[in-house]
């Protein structure tokens, strides 16, 4: 479904005749693709090295905080020649990302690389226009990617259906393209939950575009495109241990015999993960527990089920409150039991079973004192 464009004339809605322009005849050494999301900056950049053959090395400058990372990484690939021989393009994603209070001198490291490199250097960024980007500004190309317009993401959107042989009502199709306000990333992601059995049954409206739980749950069961299942719980405003839930609650309904086992081997591994995040406050590691959820359960599946699944929230934790009051109810008896036989409460609450018949009698019974629900309890037992 998704598709990575391998030529610059593939992005739609923007004028990338202008990178081009830059590339051959650049008036400063680095060049700064600003816009909101989705509309193609990056997907851009894939494309130019694809079309011209380039080595091409991305960076996401979410990982290159402070001035050391970013002078030994980015640095040094500035500098380095291609292993290939062939020209290498340097790509630093979501530039954005370096500024703030752990900037630590990066956007300083940054600029100065930028001045030195052997290599063109593509910025992108959702906005720069922060003081803290002046020099940065000053040194680069900019180049504006605007919200792309709803009629062009409608048609690219007609023609995925078209090329994936999936029946289509174009009113569906366009309100998907104008309820994610100019965002083609969301637009396609927003098809792809919403096909089964090869036709677009999710009805579109013009709210602003808000993946629920429930359509990244189809995400991850229906796909096994990577692209899509690293983003698929991206957007919804629940944490991971709520995921957890749905994902447990829902796998047999989409994956059975050894894609289900694989399915659930993944969920226990991001458990363990979860697990040691909790203990240990490692939140580093919640990427693992998602790429797990997401990307890992996805991709156990041989193929994906057809038809359209209801899925549901977890009835674990009225289970977890239904067992523990029960074993709440053992406690309290094994400690009434305990005083009379003369032994310790641990024994009495270890050997309950043993002592069922005995506290079924009615004399036992009252002489324990039981009340009415405790007497359910045994009576259910």
């Amino acid at each position: 479904m998704i598709r990575n464009p391998e030529k610059l004339n593939e992005i739609i809605g923007q004028d990338t005749r202008k990178i081009l322009l830059w590339l051959e005849n650049p008036r400063k050494k680095a060049l700064l693709i600003h816009g909101p999301t989705g509309v193609g900056k990056t997907a851009s950049v894939y494309a130019l090295a694809k079309e011209r053959n380039y080595e091409f090395l991305e960076l996401n400058s979410s990982d290159l905080r402070n001035r050391e990372t970013i002078k030994n990484v980015i640095g040094e690939a500035s500098q380095q020649q291609s292993l290939f021989f062939k020209k290498k393009l340097i790509l630093v994603d979501e530039v954005d990302g370096i500024s703030g209070r752990h900037d630590y001198g990066g956007l300083a490291e940054l600029n100065r690389i930028i001045d030195e490199s052997k290599h063109p250097i593509i910025l992108t960024a959702n906005d720069v226009s922060d003081s803290k980007f002046n020099a940065l500004r000053k040194k680069s190309e900019l180049l504006e990617f605007k919200p792309v317009n709803y009629l062009d993401i409608f048609k690219l959107l007609k023609d995925i259906c078209k090329e994936d042989k999936i029946s289509f009502d174009e009113s569906k199709l366009k309100s998907i393209a104008r309820k994610n306000r100019g965002d083609v990333r969301a637009s396609i992601l927003d098809l792809q939950r919403s096909i089964s059995e090869n036709k677009v049954w999710e009805e579109g409206d013009d709210r602003e575009y808000k993946r629920e739980i429930e359509e990244s749950l189809r995400l991850v069961f229906k796909s096994k495109d990577i692209n899509i299942l690293l983003n698929a719980f991206s957007n919804v405003d629940e944490d991971l241990d709520e995921i957890f839930l749905w994902l447990d609650e829902n796998l047999d309904k989409e994956y059975s015999g050894d894609d289900l086992i694989k399915a659930y081997d993944k969920l226990s591994k991001a458990d363990v993960y979860r697990g040691r995040i909790l203990r240990r406050q490692y939140y580093r590691l919640l990427v693992y527990q998602n790429i797990l959820m997401s990307v890992g359960i996805g991709l156990s599946k041989t193929e994906k089920r057809n038809g359209f699944v209801s899925y549901r929230r977890s009835n674990r934790i009225l289970k977890m409150w239904i067992a523990k009051n029960r074993n709440a109810k053992r406690k309290t008896i094994a400690g009434k039991l305990a005083k009379k036989i003369h032994v310790s409460s641990y024994k009495a609450y270890k050997e309950f079973y043993d002592y069922i018949k005995f506290l079924k009698d009615e004399k036992v019974a009252s002489e324990l004192e039981l009340d009415d629900d405790e007497l359910e309890y045994i009576g259910g037992l």
